[in-house]
């Protein structure tokens, strides 16, 4: 089957090759490259992070594009000064343009949390990172999140067999400084713990985990962050009831948040379960299960500045997985989920980004036999686009770790790690909603 005709059966009417609005992807580094991640602030200016090794050096790496010049720097630059095996590193990047990238170290049986950030927006960044916890163990789920002032929150979790915690550590950019100590959040769990954070622009902020017990069973727990007071809530408040995987979660401007997850049953069956904060209240709101069936992979979810917020998710069904979207409005999930692609090929590594206005992006892997391609669709505020956009061609390299962003200025840009693990290349396109 010829590219075209693939691209041709996704959906109906005439295959939508790479406007003139995409630019054609960029390799920013190859070699033994690790997870990229990519943040644009307002005006269309990008910085993308992530983690390279070689027996010679190895380190986080950052290339920027600039908006100005419609290009991204010649060659990327090592951030950190670590003498260890770096990992995961996160971005926080607000639309002012200020940033920081924070990731962990592991040592033997000594794990260290690491931030370094820019101070304004000149790309003048302080001299050292920063060590936010060095502590025995190993780190899990590390996640950052700026406002709009610059202050920069941090969460993971951090333990050992039998004890893990998770923990928060920020940056007031008022004082320009971070907290002397970290901030623990719940009670230890004697398994590992996956936390999500979520920040918005007026600073206030949201961290939520799955956490198993014995007596009071399995449930999903969340702490909140006053900026007034700068603090974070003494005990966690109940979100629901039941053990949760692939836990994803986003907080609007005014306070609201959605938090989905996925929960097993019998034979196998699988249940995307949603629940909503109120941010005037601070109460939380479950929902009736917004799809239930076999194989329900990386439920992702974004909010808009409204209240309003998207979910899309990877389902199989008749023997295929497909990529499906629904839409959060007046209080209430669409009744039927909308299919964002047709019966062609699996649907693999896909990623969502939602903007203030209400506009959403999603970027995925489509595949078939000896064929993929990398496409995106856009939701203008009222519809998907009619079909997808082509953004690449990767043919049988393997896609992993998709990431997409679309600011509040229509500016838009895709990244994506491809090839094997010992040769790997990080890829980013750029384009204009």
């Amino acid at each position: 089957m010829s590219l075209h005709s693939l691209l041709k059966g996704l959906l109906p009417g005439p295959p939508a090759a790479s406007p003139g609005t995409w630019g054609t992807p960029r390799m920013l580094d190859r070699g033994q490259v690790g997870r990229p991640q990519i943040a644009m602030d307002s005006q269309g200016n990008a910085l993308a992070a992530w983690h390279h090794w070689s027996e010679a050096q190895e380190g986080v790496y950052i290339c920027r594009y600039r908006a100005d010049v419609k290009a991204w720097d010649v060659m990327p630059r090592r951030l950190d000064s670590a003498l260890t095996r770096a990992h995961a590193p996160e971005i926080a990047l607000n639309y002012q343009g200020q940033l920081a990238v924070v990731w962990h170290e592991q040592e033997g049986p000594q794990a260290r949390v690491c931030a370094r950030h820019m101070l304004g927006s000149e790309e003048t960044w302080v001299p050292y990172p920063i060590p936010l916890q060095v502590a025995p163990g190993q780190v899990s789920s590390l996640h950052t999140a700026m406002d709009r002032h610059g202050n920069i929150h941090v969460a993971w979790c951090l333990g050992v067999p039998g004890d893990y915690r998770v923990y928060t550590s920020g940056y007031s950019s008022a004082q320009g400084a971070w907290d002397l100590q970290p901030t623990q959040l719940g009670e230890a769990s004697p398994v590992p713990l996956f936390p999500q954070l979520a920040v918005n622009s007026a600073g206030h902020g949201l961290v939520i985990w799955s956490s198993e017990g014995v007596e009071a069973g399995d449930h999903l727990l969340a702490c909140h962050y006053d900026p007034g007071a700068r603090s974070w809530s003494d005990r966690p408040t109940l979100v629901a009831q039941g053990h949760a995987t692939y836990l994803r979660m986003d907080m609007d401007t005014r306070g609201n948040a959605v938090v989905l997850w996925v929960e097993g049953g019998r034979a196998g069956s699988q249940t995307l379960h949603a629940s909503h904060l109120d941010g005037s209240t601070v109460e939380w709101t479950p929902f009736p299960p917004l799809s239930t069936g076999h194989s329900i992979l990386w439920p992702q979810v974004g909010m808009d500045g409204q209240g309003r917020a998207h979910a899309v998710w990877r389902q199989e069904a008749a023997g295929a997985v497909k990529l499906y979207a629904k839409r959060f409005a007046g209080g209430r999930w669409d009744e039927q989920r909308t299919l964002l692609v047709g019966e062609v090929g699996q649907s693999q590594a896909h990623a969502l980004s939602v903007n203030v206005q209400g506009h959403a992006l999603v970027f995925w892997l489509q595949h078939q036999e000896a064929q993929s391609m990398v496409c995106v669709r856009r939701f203008d505020g009222k519809a998907w686009s009619p079909r997808p956009v082509l953004v690449g061609n990767p043919g049988r390299r393997e896609i992993q770790n998709p990431g997409a962003v679309l600011s509040p200025g229509g500016h838009v840009a895709v990244i994506w790690r491809q090839g094997s693990t010992q040769d790997g290349a990080i890829l980013s396109a750029m384009g204009q909603a």
